[in-house]
């Protein structure tokens, strides 16, 4: 090979060389500065996070132990059944403006449960007052009044049993969630998008 030539070729190879490293370089610095902006955002969201969850599993656990823990249960007035009602819909409230979907979806989930066991508390004890006003009318009609309210506190003990599932499901979703700080490397989208094409047109 011609010395000039030669010449000319390893200098070319040698700035091909310079430019690759050049940006292989830059589109590491950037890939780190995406992770750590990535990662103090999620930093700044996790305590608000953190502390609507939790106060959201606390008050649907002390919901839960109320029917199920409890040697002798006590129907709500009225007034503390909406009470009960209104906080954990705020508290749902919370959660559904703070996200991530995922947490929305069984968090939405968790507040029908609970709502549920709430109507119910609230049916068992219309049906009580029911028992308690026939109980002057005659014995059959007081047994079966009183058989009614057993089978409605059966209904809430099942209620209260799924609620216990979608406590269960809800904090396993969030303690994972909140165990991400950010600076775990996230594939391209183009690859993500590339793993639900049908294996005829993955390139």
């Amino acid at each position: 090979m011609d010395p000039g030539l030669a010449a000319v070729l390893g200098a070319l190879a040698g700035s091909v060389g310079g430019v690759v490293g050049a940006l292989a370089t830059a589109r590491a610095q950037r890939e780190g500065t995406r992770m750590t902006l990535r990662a103090e955002h999620i930093r700044g969201r996790r305590q608000p996070r953190h502390d609507a969850y939790k106060a959201f599993v606390q008050s649907t656990f002390a919901l839960k132990e109320r029917i199920i823990s409890s040697d002798v249960y006590e129907d709500p007035t009225p007034e503390e059944q909406e009470r009960l009602q209104s906080e954990i819909t705020a508290q749902w409230t919370d959660i559904l403006l703070l996200g991530p979907e995922s947490v929305n979806i069984l968090g939405s989930v968790l507040h029908d449960a609970a709502l549920d066991v709430i109507r119910q508390m609230g049916s068992a004890r219309h049906i009580l007052h029911l028992a308690l006003r026939r109980s002057h009318v005659n014995e059959d009609a007081e047994d079966a009044a009183r058989q009614a309210y057993e089978d409605s506190l059966n209904d809430l003990r099942s209620l209260a049993n799924d609620l216990t599932l979608a406590i269960n499901a809800f904090a396993l979703v969030v303690s994972s969630f909140l165990d991400d700080d950010g600076t775990k490397r996230r594939r391209p989208r183009f690859w993500r998008r590339r793993r639900h094409l049908p294996p005829a047109i993955r390139l």
